[in-house]
């Protein structure tokens, strides 16, 4: 656990719980302008990969604590040196105030000490917003043999459910 202000806030990073499930899961969609999200993060990512995931919490003046942002991610069992970030969300109210970047850092940490040399994560094609999140952060788009310009990024067709696309990015470490 750590904790610090981010831009004047007091926010604390920890590991998720399998009780944050519930609340993390109820303001997604939200979080993500009401694209449907949720499905993506059933509850064994909290009850599993906790060693490799993130909580943010803002923490008021009573003591309170109210989530601000979190990341889900693991290092691959199936391909080595690969870490894989499957979903960081920031509530919106606290965007632009460092959390995600905090959050992805701290999952860089996990990432190398598991002996990780790159990361990837996927994207929605159309997710502008998320886009610049992880240029700023160093991401690079994958193009991958099997992808197509959609939105004008290098995306796969399909990639998820056979329905959703997705465009993959990729970071050194």
């Amino acid at each position: 656990m750590t904790s610090g202000n981010i831009e004047g806030n007091e926010i604390r990073l920890r590991r998720p719980l399998e009780d944050d499930y519930a609340g993390i899961t109820r303001m997604v969609d939200d979080w993500w302008d009401g694209k449907v999200v949720q499905g993506l993060l059933p509850r064994l990512w909290f009850r599993h990969f906790a060693g490799t995931s993130w909580i943010a919490e803002n923490v008021d003046e009573q003591g309170r604590h109210r989530l601000a942002g979190f990341l889900v991610g693991f290092v691959s069992q199936h391909v080595p040196g690969v870490g894989v970030i499957q979903a960081v969300g920031v509530d919106p109210n606290y965007r632009r105030s460092g959390i995600g970047t905090a959050l992805v850092e701290r999952y860089f940490v996990d990432a190398r000490e598991a002996s990780a040399t790159v990361v990837e994560t996927v994207f929605w094609p159309g997710n502008r917003r998320g886009l610049l999140f992880l240029a700023a952060l160093g991401f690079r788009a994958d193009p991958g043999i099997e992808a197509r310009p959609i939105y004008g990024v290098p995306a796969i067709e399909g990639y998820d459910f056979g329905t959703e696309d997705r465009a993959r990015f990729t970071r050194r470490l």
